[in-house]
């Protein structure tokens, strides 16, 4: 019956909470009960808690959209969840009350079941053979690398109010530049001061979003501000195509507006709302070179879900000891191994997560990793960067790894960069970012999912930011210089996070979220989530082709 109430769920994109499940099988008809819920569901939450089938059994529900507060505590629960998942155990802000879950006292606690995990936890390094016949191509070529944009040596941030003051400031003066060079829908934006002194058909400005919220009549109220003042602008319920703009606009972006004053002045009606966004026209590069690039995410050394077995597979066909004639000839073209964070699972990092490890010492999860590496090819030029399972500074920007860790590295051709990172390779421009804040996006666009990374890359490419929202699920550091904004047009972007392998593009820009190491843990299986594990993106830098190598499956 579990299962069947899973799937019904699974269906419509909705995870279950484990006190929800129980609460529906204490029903005396638990079939009966779901069929109930699914149809009086006005509509899909990302996870259902007790809190809302209460609501539904109390036959409660009003007419108008829910209070701001209301959908609060529903991104607080799925925060939560989400937060679980990923294994990232604080939540932006709040607590959780009773209708969320019937023991508060709990609330932090991860309900795992009690079967032992069906995998070898034991880290092994392989022995790997010479083979004479391979002639890896990419050993002919030097690697090219350049730093173009990185918060490591250059973090000046101590978190006081004027560190906050000026990464807002930066922001806003960067991303307004942006808007008003390149959209030409922008090209006579008055301050906020001056909207009522200069009374005109249309109206057209640049803030940053200070609130948004969705009024009893359907409509969209955004609030934003500049450097003189602020203003309150209304996306109307019956311009469908604004409506969802606006619906799309989320806290502490920077945003065009286009509309008219309404007739007592006291409000701005939105005609448009302008993006960013990114030219069509914008040039690519490509590399001269016959050489390809890997990407290879959340490897999670020394969780118990470790795939050793299927990264055994993938350093024997590195190193050119599996394969066929195709698949040899292309790990031999690979020069750039690119590793996008969260390389090991890390201490602390959620609540009993000590159950989960089968390395308990950081220090050594990081000894374990080296060893692992130092079976990559020489030639291979690795570019590591943190996640927020690694030792570094929870906020982001990050700062790569101390050198303490990096010297176990010594020996080894690699490049240590933060996170995100802009860095070129043969003239290509990568954007590196291991995706904390796919799931801020996830939950406060309606239309995006946290299970479709590549459309919410699209989304932050719109919006030039990868991630906005100051109190949210990512925590991010006031530095003077706002390191998230996407100031510079990759050719390459890849994300990480989320454990899903997945080849998308957007306006000519490749975009790739890395999969992850790390098979289904306990709790991703009571959620119904399966993790896209054990592949390996690349790409061809002289042409962009994007391929995936897939290591779940004999070589």
């Amino acid at each position: 019956m579990k299962t069947t109430i899973i799937q019904t769920f699974s269906k419509h994109g909705t995870f279950v909470h484990p006190e929800t499940m129980e609460y529906i099988l204490s029903k005396k008809n638990p079939a009966e009960f779901t069929s109930f819920i699914v149809k009086n569901l006005k509509e899909y939450p990302l996870v259902l808690t007790v809190g809302h089938v209460k609501q539904l059994e109390s036959k409660e529900e009003l007419e108008e959209k829910p209070r701001p507060k209301d959908l609060q505590e529903v991104k607080e629960i799925q925060a939560k969840m989400l937060s679980t998942i990923y294994g990232q155990g604080e939540i932006p802000s709040g607590e959780l009350d009773e209708d969320d879950f019937d023991d508060p006292d709990k609330e932090d606690q991860i309900n795992l079941p009690e079967e032992p995990l069906q995998q070898d936890t034991t880290l092994k390094t392989i022995e790997i053979k010479t083979v004479k016949s391979w002639k890896p191509l990419a050993k002919e070529y030097d690697a090219d690398i350049s730093i173009i944009k990185d918060v490591t040596g250059n973090s000046v941030c101590e978190g006081t109010t004027s560190d906050f003051t000026k990464l807002f400031l930066d922001r806003y003066g960067s991303l307004r530049r942006i808007l008003r060079s390149q959209r030409r829908e922008l090209a006579n934006v008055l301050p906020i001061n001056r909207i009522k002194k200069n009374a005109m058909s249309e109206i057209q400005l640049v803030g940053i979003v200070k609130e948004v919220r969705t009024t009893t009549n359907g409509h969209r109220l955004i609030e934003i501000e500049d450097e003189t003042d602020t203003a309150t602008c209304i996306a109307l319920k019956n311009d469908r195509q604004t409506l969802q703009m606006a619906n799309e606009t989320i806290l502490d972006e920077i945003i065009g507006i286009r509309g008219q004053l309404s007739k007592n002045g006291d409000l701005i009606i939105i005609k448009n709302i302008i993006y960013p966004d990114i030219s069509i026209q914008n040039e690519h590069h490509k590399a001269d070179v016959p050489l390809y690039a890997a990407f290879l995410s959340d490897i999670h050394i020394g969780s118990k879900q470790f795939m050793q077995e299927e990264w055994n597979s993938f350093l024997k066909w590195i190193n050119g000891q599996v394969g066929n004639g195709r698949q040899r000839d292309v790990a031999g073209k690979i020069k750039y191994l690119i590793i996008p964070g969260d390389v090991v699972d890390g201490i602390g990092i959620y609540p009993n997560q000590e159950k989960e490890l089968s390395i308990p010492d950081v220090y050594r999860q990081y000894e374990a990793l080296a060893e692992q590496l130092r079976l990559i090819p020489d030639h291979i030029k690795m570019i590591i960067q943190p996640g927020n399972h690694d030792a570094v500074r929870p906020a982001e920007p990050q700062p790569t790894f101390e050198k303490e860790i990096q010297n176990l590295f010594l020996d080894m051709n690699m490049t240590f960069v933060g996170n995100p990172c802009y860095f070129s390779i043969h003239d290509v421009e990568i954007l590196s970012y291991h995706g904390q804040s796919l799931l801020d996006y996830a939950t406060n666009i309606q239309t995006l999912k946290y299970n479709e990374p590549v459309e919410i890359m699209k989304i932050m490419l719109k919006k030039h930011h990868l991630a906005p929202t100051y109190g949210g699920y990512t925590p991010l550091a006031p530095e003077h210089i706002d390191y998230m904004v996407i100031d510079r047009i990759p050719d390459i972007f890849v994300t990480g996070h989320v454990h899903l392998a997945q080849i998308g593009e957007y306006r000519g820009i490749k975009l790739i979220n890395a999969s992850s190491w790390q098979s289904q843990t306990s709790y991703q299986k009571m959620l119904n989530f399966v993790p896209d594990s054990a592949k390996l993106p690349i790409v061809d830098l002289k042409t962009g082709n994007v391929t995936m190598m897939d290591f779940s499956q004999k070589i």
